[in-house]
C-alpha cells in the first residue's frame, strides 16, 4: 500500500488551514469591535440627546443646534440641517445646522433640501441619494456636486413635522444600518421639539397668568385661562358694578412727607385693599396715584355684582383704620377714604395699543361712578338709586356689617344736566 501524500493527512490538512481560519477569526473580531463600538457611539449620541432636553433654560433653536453639534460630534458627516414646518405661515424653516456655514448655505444646495423636504413632506418617507448630482431635484447647471444627502421624515402623530438632513463627504454613502440609526435620532429630535413647544406654552400661559394676575383673582383668572376667547381685542357690552376710591386729603399730606414715605404708605394701603378685591371676585381695573377704580360683572358676570361691591367698600373702609393702627406706630398719618359705587351697562375689553393693552370698562355709567365718589366724605360710602334698586332684591342681612342706606337729597354731578339720587351706606 503506498503512503498518503502529506497534506491528506488530518493533522498536515489542519496545519495548512491555521492561517486562513485565524485570518477569518481576525476579521470576525475586528466586526464585531466595530459594531459595538458604533452601538456605543449611538448609545452616546441618544444620551447626549436626552441630557440635552433637562437644560430647561435655553431656547428651542438653541436647544435643537446644540443636539446637531452632538451628532457632528460623532459622525464624520459634511452638514446636518434642521427644517421644520412653520404651523403659522405654513411654510419650511431651517430652525438649525451644524456647521453653521457649511455645506447647506450653498444656494443650490438649499434648493435640493428644501425641494427634497416638500417631497417627504408629502410622502412621509425616508429618502436617501447617495450621490446628489444624480438627483432628479438636482438643477441642471450645477455641475458635479459630489455629497450624499439623507432626508429622514420627522413624524409626531402620523404627522410630519419637518425634517433631519445629514450630508455625507463625497467618498462614503449611507448604508442600511445608518439609515435606521437616524431615524431613531429623528424620533428624538421630534421629543426635543415637542417638549421645547410645550415648555413654550407653559412659559406663555404662566406669563399670561401672572398678567392677568394683576387684575382679576386667582378664580376669575383660572375661569378666564379655561374659556378660550373671554378675553379679546375690543370691547363687549355688560352690565357691571364700579368702585371708584379715593384717599381723602392725600396730597395735602404728602406735601409734608418724603417721596420714599409717601409710596411706603400707599404701598401698604393698596397692598391689603388689593385682595379684599379679588376676594369678592372683582377685576381692579387700575391704581389711579391715591385712588382706584374696581369694577364687578366684567368680564365674568354674577347675579350678585352688587352686592359683592357694597362688601367690598365696607370691608375697604374698615381695612383703612385698620392700617392708620399701624401707621400711628410708624408715625404716619391717618387716612380716610370716600367710596362711589354705581351700576349700569358698559363697554368692557382690551383697550390701548398693540404694545399696551389693558382690560377696562368705559361708557357713563363709569362716569357717573366717579362722580359719584368725588363727593363723599371721608369713609363714607355713596351709591346711586341703580345700586341700591338692584340691592332691594337681597336682605341687608346677608351682607356682613351693613346696616341699611340713609337716602341723601339728590345731588348735581358734573357732566349731568339733572341732580342723581345717592344712597349712604350704613354700616358698623
Amino acid at each position: 500500500m503506498e503512503p498518503k501524500d502529506l497534506k491528506d493527512l488530518p493533522s498536515v490538512r489542519h496545519a495548512s488551514h491555521m492561517p486562513v481560519e485565524k485570518d477569518l477569526l481576525a476579521r470576525k473580531y475586528l466586526q464585531i469591535r466595530d459594531r459595538y463600538e458604533t452601538k456605543l457611539k449611538e448609545l452616546s449620541i441618544i444620551k447626549e440627546l436626552t441630557d440635552k432636553l433637562r437644560l430647561t433654560d435655553i431656547d428651542k433653536n438653541t436647544l435643537l443646534s446644540e443636539q446637531l453639534k452632538i451628532i457632528g460630534k460623532y459622525f464624520p458627516v459634511k452638514h446636518i440641517s434642521l427644517i421644520l414646518l412653520n404651523d403659522t405661515l405654513q411654510v419650511l424653516e431651517e430652525v438649525a445646522s451644524f456647521p453653521e456655514n457649511g455645506w447647506g448655505k450653498n444656494p443650490v444646495h438649499r434648493s435640493l433640501m428644501f425641494k427634497t423636504a416638500e417631497q417627504i413632506m408629502d410622502q412621509k418617507n425616508t429618502i436617501c441619494v447617495n450621490d446628489v448630482s444624480d438627483s432628479p431635484q438636482m438643477e441642471a447647471s450645477a455641475g458635479k456636486t459630489d455629497a450624499a444627502l439623507l432626508g429622514v421624515p420627522l413624524l409626531h402623530n402620523y404627522q410630519t413635522i419637518g425634517v433631519l438632513f445629514i450630508v455625507h463627504p463625497p467618498h462614503k454613502v449611507f448604508d442600511r444600518n445608518e439609515i435606521s440609526f437616524f431615524s431613531l435620532v429623528a424620533d428624538q429630535m421630534v421629543t426635543s421639539i415637542i417638549l421645547s413647544r410645550v415648555y413654550l406654552q407653559m412659559l406663555q400661559e404662566e406669563n399670561k397668568r401672572f398678567l392677568l394676575c394683576r387684575f382679576f383673582s386667582k378664580n376669575v383668572t383660572e375661569e378666564i385661562l379655561t374659556q378660550d376667547g373671554i378675553l379679546r381685542p375690543g370691547g363687549d357690552r355688560k352690565h357691571a358694578t364700579m368702585i371708584f376710591a379715593d384717599l381723602r386729603n392725600f396730597t395735602s399730606i404728602s406735601e409734608k412727607l418724603d417721596e420714599e414715605k409717601v409710596v411706603d404708605i400707599l404701598n401698604e394701603c393698596f397692598s391689603r385693599i388689593t385682595p379684599i378685591i379679588f376676594k369678592h371676585e372683582g377685576t381692579l381695573d387700575k391704581l389711579l396715584g391715591d385712588g382706584l377704580m374696581a369694577v364687578f360683572g366684567a368680564p365674568i358676570p354674577r347675579p350678585d355684582d352688587t352686592v359683592r361691591a357694597v362688601q367690598t367698600a365696607i370691608e375697604i373702609v374698615k381695612t383703612i383704620n385698620v392700617v392708620n393702627e399701624l401707621n400711628h406706630v410708624q408715625g404716619w398719618p391717618p387716612l380716610k377714604i370716600g367710596i362711589g359705587i354705581n351700576t349700569g351697562d358698559v363697554v368692557a375689553g382690551y383697550i390701548g395699543s398693540a404694545d399696551h393693552l389693558n382690560y377696562t370698562v368705559i361708557g357713563d355709567a363709569v362716569n357717573v361712578a366717579q362722580r359719584v365718589e368725588s363727593i363723599a366724605g371721608p369713609n363714607e360710602i355713596l351709591i346711586t338709586k341703580a345700586v341700591y334698586d338692584e340691592l332691594a332684591n337681597f336682605p341687608v342681612a346677608d351682607i356682613p356689617g351693613l346696616k341699611g342706606f340713609k337716602e341723601l337729597p339728590p345731588k348735581n354731578v358734573k357732566g349731568k344736566e339733572e341732580a342723581i339720587q345717592i344712597f349712604r351706606v350704613e354700616y358698623n
